[in-house]
């Protein structure tokens, strides 16, 4: 059994409403379906998070691989909620590590946004009750069932998804500790794949962030 999770293109960082493809996200999206497309995977059921922009991808990427849309749709691969997580562990964050930032002012120097989320990041997997909005228990349950409910049977799934839900999969598919997400979070770019594949009773990675469709068109990015 094979799980293809490809993160989203890129959207609108830094605007009012991020939650949609910037013209690049778009042809990102095209560009992942193309790829997709020469893999020859066969018949293939395909699902997408709810967000707009996961839905975005998946319609370029139909179009890019010659797909015919009729994907599923489950919130269980949406991102975890990064406006709850920010303000409920960024201060915390910003003690550790000795650091008095805004995420505004933050988000601007990566030097500084990224060790903070990633920060942060680590308080919410160690805050179990999840006072402040989803736990990260109640996150990595509902991709536990996202992925049951989709990724069954004998022909591959695709699903399109956002870089926390991969960055989770693929530490537990390597067998890391889970708060490794924090770090491996930043390595998932736009429109990128990860393969994992279901034997002996667990997810092995058998790719990570394949994104070489994307570096020969100079579209490669992060955020």
């Amino acid at each position: 059994m094979d799980l293809y999770l490809l993160r989203h293109g890129q959207a609108m960082f830094g605007s009012q409403d991020y939650d949609r493809l910037s013209d690049l996200g778009h042809r990102q999206a095209h560009c992942l379906g193309q790829e997709i497309g020469s893999w020859q995977l066969g018949p293939a059921a395909l699902v997408s998070g709810d967000l707009r922009r996961q839905q975005q991808t998946l319609e370029g990427v139909c179009e890019g691989a010659g797909l015919v849309q009729g994907a599923a749709v489950d919130a269980g691969f949406n991102e975890l909620e990064v406006s709850e997580l920010i303000p409920g562990y960024w201060p915390a964050a910003c003690q550790r590590l000795g650091l008095a930032m805004t995420p505004k002012e933050a988000s601007t120097d990566m030097r500084y946004f990224l060790p903070l989320m990633s920060e942060a990041l680590r308080l919410w997997i160690a805050d179990h009750p999840g006072e402040k909005g989803e736990s990260f228990r109640q996150f990595q349950q509902r991709i536990t069932d996202a992925i049951a409910t989709h990724a069954c049977g004998s022909r591959p799934t695709v699903a399109v998804t956002s870089g926390g839900v991969i960055s989770l999969l693929a530490s537990q598919a390597m067998g890391s500790d889970v708060t490794h997400m924090a770090e491996l979070i930043h390595q998932v770019n736009n429109c990128s794949i990860t393969h994992l594949r279901y034997a002996r009773g667990q997810w092995h990675l058998q790719a990570f962030n394949v994104n070489g469709h994307l570096r020969r068109q100079q579209m490669l990015t992060w955020r």
